[in-house]
């Protein structure tokens, strides 16, 4: 578990003081624990105590330590397919077992132990907000995570109305945040090797008053900074790239999940969708048989 996913779970454990010096972290994750006590504390506006004693309570017995994990997060987060082929190619001429049993031993276990990972009740949070009718949804993803976005968001259509992907060039983006408020909710992909356009527009929609739904890695995006709900997943994978396997499936058990709490509105509308597509489908018969 990372030092974030612990920060995020002790939180409502804290006193005042801890509290202060946790979210100070957070908001400027991992960058403002690999500072001095002294400094970190003053940013905080606590003493040096208090983040020592937020420290101990995140597991770890002195300072120094607090910090390596931290730098841990920093050089796994930044890694690249290329740094990863070495490593990778060493592990491989260590074992017997073909690359592909591993890789469905690795993805078996990264679904086997999701709920470790992945908090029941955050699960539970997220498709209860997707599921309120009243709410508009927005949904974005990286370069690759975009493709789950426009998956689950082809998926909610079917479940709900006023579900919009947002995609294009990231010029195009901005007009997105004019129709995003209160009532609206931003569903993000981001892992790791984080893109920088996606944090900012979190970090703009959050301020237009939209709850951000996070699916992440273990590692969590900055983004996390500006979200509600936080849904991690594991990405690594004998592969040298990252995989977004669970990632899908998590989306896709969201949807699942939302479709469960249909009430009649939304079962009439998938009763529509499904006569629409029915009567396109014939119609699309006909037309092609007049042309013969």
């Amino acid at each position: 578990m990372s030092v974030l996913e612990k920060l995020r779970r002790i939180l409502p454990e804290l006193s005042t003081r801890e509290a202060r010096a946790a979210r100070h972290l957070m908001s400027n994750y991992p960058m403002a624990g690999l500072t001095t006590v002294a400094e970190f504390a003053k940013q905080s506006e606590v003493s040096t105590a208090t983040v020592l004693r937020l420290v101990k309570r995140l597991g770890f017995p002195v300072y120094s330590e607090f910090q390596n994990a931290l730098r841990s997060h920093i050089e796994e987060t930044l890694q690249s397919p290329l740094m990863r082929l070495g490593e990778r190619q060493t592990r491989d001429s260590q074992t017997s077992d073909t690359f592909f049993a591993r890789t469905c031993a690795r993805m078996a276990g990264h679904f086997q132990t999701l709920p470790e990972v992945l908090p029941e009740e955050e699960f539970n949070r997220a498709a209860k907000l997707l599921s309120d009718r009243k709410r508009d949804v927005h949904l974005l993803g990286g370069r690759y995570s975009s493709n789950i976005a426009h998956y689950m968001g082809d998926l909610l259509t079917a479940v709900r109305g006023r579900v919009q992907v947002i995609s294009g060039q990231t010029q195009s983006w901005p007009q997105h945040i004019l129709d995003m408020g209160r009532s609206s909710i931003l569903v993000v992909f981001d892992v790791r090797r984080y893109q920088e356009d996606v944090v900012a527009f979190t970090h703009a929609a959050a301020k237009r008053g939209a709850t951000v739904i996070l699916l992440t890695d273990i590692w969590q995006s900055p983004a996390a900074r500006s979200a509600s709900v936080v849904l991690p997943f594991q990405v690594d994978a004998p592969s040298i790239f990252d995989v977004l396997t669970v990632g899908l499936g998590v989306a896709e058990g969201l949807v699942g999940a939302v479709a469960s709490m249909a009430d009649e509105h939304g079962q009439k509308r998938i009763e529509a969708l499904e006569t629409a597509r029915a009567q396109l489908t014939e119609g699309y018969g006909t037309s092609r048989g007049e042309e013969q």
